[in-house]
């Protein structure tokens, strides 16, 4: 995958990233408030840095087969935080779950909100696949940001968003 293909997919030539002794704790699109890396840069002027350059070689693997080798740095989280993302990073490229099926799943049947609430906290970004959950009555319009992204993303694993929406 190209730097220009990335760049065009994530609609941004900038991330930011923060790293600790355990792995990626955040990853933004755009400018933020952690390191910044210029996608464009990083390819004309490869850094030395091997965590930005595992970052960057995982992102290009996420965009090709849906699924990475980034270690992440979650310790920020409560134990019941962790088990969603766990469990959303469990689900497999081209498939979608609801918040009801992970809290079902984490024996926590009525616990669709807290799921939700869990998920809305994603600290690094496509990693956590969270784009692969989805309300059980479908999705609404999305015409930027995250939302947007999701459905970039659901689209690219084969996902008609027409047929999502039309859950509502």
């Amino acid at each position: 995958m190209l730097i220009e293909q990335i760049i065009e997919f994530l609609e941004t030539d900038t991330l930011s990233a923060a790293f600790s002794a355990l792995g990626l704790e955040y990853l933004a699109l755009g400018n933020g408030e952690h390191s910044i890396i210029n996608l464009r840069s990083y390819f004309e002027f490869k850094p030395s840095d091997p965590m930005i350059n595992m970052l960057i070689n995982e992102t290009v693997n996420f965009l090709q087969t849906g699924s990475h080798n980034m270690v992440l740095d979650l310790t920020a989280f409560t134990p019941f935080q962790r088990a969603v993302f766990d469990a959303v990073g469990q689900i497999p490229a081209g498939s979608i779950k609801t918040y009801k099926d992970l809290a079902v799943r984490l024996g926590k049947p009525g616990g669709a909100r807290a799921v939700g609430s869990a998920i809305s906290k994603n600290p690094v970004a496509y990693f956590i696949p969270t784009h692969r959950v989805l309300p059980q009555a479908g999705i609404g319009v999305c015409r930027s940001g995250a939302g947007f992204l999701r459905e970039k993303l659901l689209i690219h694993e084969g996902h008609d968003i027409k047929s999502l929406r039309q859950r509502r």
